[in-house]
């Protein structure tokens, strides 16, 4: 799926769940947007095609909302906004160079300690980068909570966005208060979606600006030898012989003289380098155009090379990251509950109040959790709700077809088996199939104990209550939420 298509539906799927009232996205507008993306789908769609009436779907709802509200949705439309990743990594490239190319890596006297050559320190760096990439890679492991915050620092976001959501439909600019609420949830859902692919950049680039600065130290080495001519020498407080010299330089420079097509220098060779000969009125060093060479090409071989292999191991792993982003990850119900509305025909439902009427907000929520929990579109019919006191007294308005018959309780009232169970089992008795599920509302406890210290302990015994009376009945309690955000489902 093209990057392009991903934030679109990510938009789309951020302004649905910003929009819960269905102010800004209709009803209608939905059913109008996956026929046009071609629901149904079959039962057993291929992900393929699951994809591509995703993509559809969004396109056709990002071009009604835009149609609607073409100032405040013109952030649907626009192209993604400059990253500063890439500005960064300019700026890291372009100092790398320049410093590598100032440094004076061969030292201001023309003397050079074979011993203490600055570049040793790069190719040690280098190994122990090397060991932690190699374990990085390994464990594969996410950014972490300073790698996202960086991430976060790093990304062009557009500020100013309100808190409006919760505002009454009614309510001046409450249009324009959800869509930019939508839109921050987008930019912060998109960066966490593809901070994968950014942290695999930033560890591609830095492996690049490593390049670059060995390789531009190399280049200045030459070109101050070019003009200046250097001389070779070594000194050591704990080094006094060559013997014990030899060893440590054939292990580190031994792989550059061995490509040069060279012989490592002998004890003799290095004796007549060694300062402190000099001092004694001995040799002052040799021309050092080999050992520049030799370190140049170690250089190479340790750090260039390497440095560049992990910088294209990254860079392809933030393609395939790119590639192949975990869409559905962010809000796999929300995804589940658009691919179950729009695959095969609708299942009907018979939904039988008592004692209470559903408000509008609870019966989206209800219409939700259904689609969820039967895996397709419902089609919902509202039986008129039973009124207390009747619940041996009160008939269907329709039992013809295949319905699947519902009784909704209030979830704040208390449990009664005179009551409620009485209801149900009168209402048992009205149909042939059996009542696989009672549905619980909590919209109103949830509202009157939100503010009540131990909300959450009410609200488990409640549940506990309802989950008692209905112990020796064959049927499953369905508590669904206030928003589309979860449900619960407790089996007898």
């Amino acid at each position: 799926m093209r990057t392009e298509d991903i934030r679109t539906i990510l938009q789309i799927q951020s302004l649905e769940q910003s929009d819960e009232s269905e102010f800004i996205v209709t009803a209608r507008n939905k059913r109008e947007a996956a026929l046009k993306a071609g629901a149904p789908l079959q039962l057993k769609s291929r992900e393929t095609d699951q994809n591509r009436f995703l993509v559809e779907r969004a396109n056709a709802l990002a071009h009604q909302v835009r149609t609607k509200f073409p100032e405040e949705a013109r952030w649907l439309s626009s192209p993604p906004p400059p990253h500063r990743l890439h500005f960064v990594a300019v700026i890291l490239v372009i100092m790398a160079a320049v410093a590598g190319l100032l440094s004076n890596e061969l030292g201001p006297d023309k003397r050079i300690n074979i011993l203490s050559f600055p570049l040793i320190g790069i190719i040690l760096w280098s190994i122990l980068v090397y060991i932690r990439e190699l374990t990085l890679i390994l464990r594969r492991r996410k950014p972490g909570g300073l790698t996202m915050r960086w991430l976060e620092l790093i990304s062009t976001t557009r500020g100013g966005v309100g808190a409006g959501g919760k505002q009454s439909p009614r309510e001046p600019g409450t249009a324009e208060s959800l869509i930019r609420s939508a839109e921050l949830r987008f930019r912060k859902e998109w960066i966490q979606l593809t901070a994968p692919a950014s942290f695999c950049r930033v560890k591609s680039f830095l492996h690049l600006t490593a390049f670059i600065l060995a390789a531009s130290a190399i280049g200045g080495m030459y070109i101050n030898g070019l003009a200046n001519e250097y001389h070779a020498v070594w000194e050591s407080t704990f080094i006094t012989e060559s013997s014990q010299l030899r060893p440590l330089l054939q292990t580190v420079l031994g792989p550059a003289v061995s490509l040069s097509g060279n012989l490592f220098p002998g004890t003799e060779e290095l004796d007549a380098i060694h300062w402190s000969r000099a001092d004694n009125g001995g040799a002052s060093g040799e021309n050092a155009a080999r050992w520049i060479h030799w370190y140049a090409l170690t250089i190479g071989l340790y750090v260039l090379i390497p440095r560049m292999f992990l910088a294209l191991v990254w860079q392809i792993r933030a393609f395939h990251h790119t590639r192949h982003l975990p869409l559905r990850s962010l809000a796999p119900r929300y995804f589940e509950r658009i691919l179950a509305t729009a695959t095969g025909p609708s299942h009907p439902v018979h939904i039988v109040p008592y004692a209470f009427e559903p408000g509008e907000e609870g019966k989206r929520a209800l219409t939700k959790c259904l689609e969820s929990h039967f895996g397709q579109s419902v089609s919902i019919t509202w039986n008129s709700m039973v009124p207390f006191g009747e619940e041996e007294d009160f008939s269907l308005q329709s039992d013809e077809g295949e319905w699947d018959l519902l009784p909704l309780f209030n979830f704040s009232s208390t449990p009664e088996k005179e009551s409620h169970l009485a209801f149900f089992h009168t209402l048992s008795g009205q149909t042939p199939n059996p009542v696989r599920f009672a549905l619980l509302d909590p919209t109103a406890f949830d509202r009157k104990s939100a503010t009540f210290p131990g909300a959450e302990k009410r609200r488990e015994e409640r549940l506990s209550a309802w989950e008692k009376l209905f112990k020796t009945e064959s049927t499953t309690l369905v508590l669904f939420p206030e928003s589309s955000a979860g449900e619960s489902t407790t089996p007898s």
